[in-house]
């Protein structure tokens, strides 16, 4: 559940420090006080008595934890976790903002359609907010179009698919995001009991669907396209909607999808990655690519 405004003016009420909010924001995303202690620098103890301080400020649990090991997030903790991470975030692009020379200019910015990537569209809405000067015009289509676009030099900066472990071939570029992916379907589906399996996958030239196509051939399992679409969502409701049994990255995964394992009969897959790439070597190109690529990071 989101946070709303007006737990977030609760909070700022409270007077709730940013260290407090780091320690929380650390523990929750390390899983526990040992990891979150090295990544912080700071002992076991100073973590737990500030998420304590932290939890009487804010006048409830926000982690359960046992013994001193972290068992989970509360429904509290779990509302107040996106807010906090923002709230950090913000702080360190508005101090950034201060040591280094807004960003003014035009960038042509390519995106995949095909792959959701995580808080893309915020962060572009940010980075333009915080450079009035900055005019970024974004170009979203297949990883085949966009590949295209960047030989043509129609694109500065280009996010890219691609086989997980495929190495970086220059300073340019940067691996972003890296999920695995799954045979998903509508309901319970056996390979063995299909004599075609039905793919509902993106067009000809994603990796995703050639993953899937290589996947099949590998084992000798005879495949057919039954849906194809270059939208995300489209294909994600067409397998929902049992048209076709498809592969999708962990962060698409839903309730009303089913994942197939082993036992389903499903060949193994590959994980794939994002690469953010720099095709024109402008300062600005260069700054904004970086900028992009901190804040998906975080």
């Amino acid at each position: 559940m989101a946070m709303t405004e007006q737990d977030e003016q609760r909070l700022n009420e409270r007077g709730i420090t940013l260290e407090q909010l780091r320690t929380f924001v650390c523990i929750a995303q390390e899983g526990g006080f040992g990891r979150a202690s090295e990544v912080l620098a700071r002992t076991q103890s100073t973590l737990s008595a500030g998420l304590k301080r932290l939890e009487e400020d804010v006048g409830c649990r926000l982690i359960e934890r046992r013994q001193g090991h972290v068992i989970g997030l509360t429904d509290e903790g779990r509302r107040l976790l996106p807010a906090a991470r923002d709230i950090l975030q913000r702080t360190s692009r508005a101090i950034g903002a201060l040591k280094t020379p807004s960003l003014e200019g035009r960038i042509a910015l390519g995106v995949p359609d095909d792959f959701a990537i995580h808080n893309l569209h915020r962060v572009i809405s940010l980075c333009l907010a915080e450079n009035p000067g900055l005019r970024v015009e974004v170009t979203a289509a297949s990883s085949s179009v966009l590949s295209h676009m960047m030989d043509e030099q129609r694109l500065d900066v280009v996010i890219l698919k691609g086989i997980a472990g495929q190495p970086v071939v220059s300073s340019a570029e940067r691996v972003i995001q890296v999920e695995p992916l799954y045979w998903v379907s509508a309901g319970a589906a056996h390979f063995d009991e299909m004599g075609e399996v039905p793919l509902a996958t993106f067009m000809e030239g994603c990796v995703i669907r050639q993953s899937a196509v290589a996947a099949l051939n590998a084992v000798g399992r005879p495949h057919y396209f039954a849906y194809v679409s270059g939208s995300f969502d489209n294909v994600k409701k067409a397998v929902a909607s049992g048209l076709g049994v498809g592969i999708l990255p962990q962060s698409a995964l839903t309730d009303e999808l089913v994942v197939l394992d082993e036992g389903n009969g499903v060949p193994t897959l590959p994980a794939i990655q994002l690469v953010l790439s720099t095709s024109n070597s402008r300062e600005l190109c260069e700054r904004f690519a970086g900028y992009l690529g901190r804040a998906l990071l975080e």
